[in-house]
């Protein structure tokens, strides 16, 4: 079996359903709802007054249940904003983490994979396959890629799964998600970034031909007043080790931030780093410190990154 099954339960999972969960999500997030099926998922955001993400994620819908996916730790956060929100419609938030299971499959036969899981397969990107009180659904990528949630009660599916052999090791999910330019908001950065910043915008979290949603006028005016001054790139480097932490500097300045990191099989590092537009056009060198800016530019040895192509991305190299 030429793929991988990946433990993905690294997540967190809210349920929002009643008579009014539709109407009231599509006031809340940045993806149109009237476009959510048994048969479709969205990618969305949920953002603050100002614009900000307080989380990304994928909504699905299973039963009568419309599903928020979100990283770890992010469920809380999500539920008691939400909830400040809901208390005047016919609906109501559950954390349902605990009741669910996640898995990846990736690799040249994570098709036949799928189709022998569920007897079918989905077919594009964010198109999904319920079965009983399981989905299936396929993630942008040029080979193809799945994500499963099942329910921890559907203990057949998961042991079948689970024959095929999973691995925890994350690397190679990793990595790729930062060649398709995915970043997942997390405790640490929530808040921190505008959709744009992320590129979300470009890759269908947001949706600007509906209504009005949380953070809605300065995301949309954003979006209509021009080009972006820094969008999210994808880099690499090598010999040089890596972290989130690590300084992006343009002739010694501080110009950009790593938001995430993956090693490759040939021992490079891939990154995903939010950098001047105006710079990268420009074809503008840039390097990478470990430390601090203090004690002037020599300070501290530097490595150079080499800008990649990321789809969706206007600004290609």
């Amino acid at each position: 079996m030429a793929c991988t099954l990946a433990d993905l339960n690294n997540f967190d999972l809210i349920a929002v359903n009643g008579d009014d969960a539709n109407t009231f999500l599509q006031g809340q997030l940045s993806c149109n709802l009237s476009k959510l099926s048994a048969q479709h998922t969205l990618l969305a955001t949920y953002c603050d007054l100002k614009g900000r993400v307080i989380s990304d994620m994928r909504v699905l819908l299973l039963g009568q249940d419309i599903l928020l996916l979100c990283q770890s730790g992010m469920g809380n956060a999500l539920r008691k904003t939400l909830d400040k929100y809901i208390v005047f419609s016919k609906a109501s938030t559950s954390i349902k983490t605990a009741q669910f299971e996640r898995y990846g499959i990736y690799g040249a036969d994570a098709t036949s994979t799928v189709i022998e899981l569920f007897g079918a397969a989905p077919s594009s990107a964010g198109e999904s396959l319920s079965v009983d009180t399981a989905c299936v659904y396929r993630l942008p990528d040029a080979q193809a890629r799945f994500e499963v949630l099942v329910a921890v009660e559907n203990e057949t599916l998961i042991e079948r799964i689970q024959s095929l052999g999973v691995t925890d090791d994350l690397e190679e999910w990793d990595l790729a998600d930062i060649r398709q330019g995915i970043v997942h908001i997390h405790p640490d950065i929530q808040e921190n970034y505008t959709p744009q910043l992320l590129n979300y915008d470009l890759m269908g979290h947001v949706d600007f031909k509906k209504g009005c949603y949380t953070g809605q006028e300065i995301v949309a005016r954003m979006h209509y007043r021009g080009t972006a001054k820094k969008r999210l790139f994808r880099a690499s480097v090598e010999g040089f080790p890596v972290s989130v932490d690590s300084l992006l500097l343009h002739q010694g300045q501080s110009v950009g931030e790593i938001v995430s990191v993956a090693l490759t099989d040939s021992g490079k590092f891939e990154i995903l780093a939010i950098l001047p537009c105006e710079l990268v056009e420009k074809k503008a060198a840039f390097e990478l410190r470990n430390g601090s800016l203090e004690g002037g530019e020599k300070q501290g040895a530097t490595a150079a990154i080499t800008l990649l192509t990321l789809p969706d991305l206007d600004l290609r190299t």
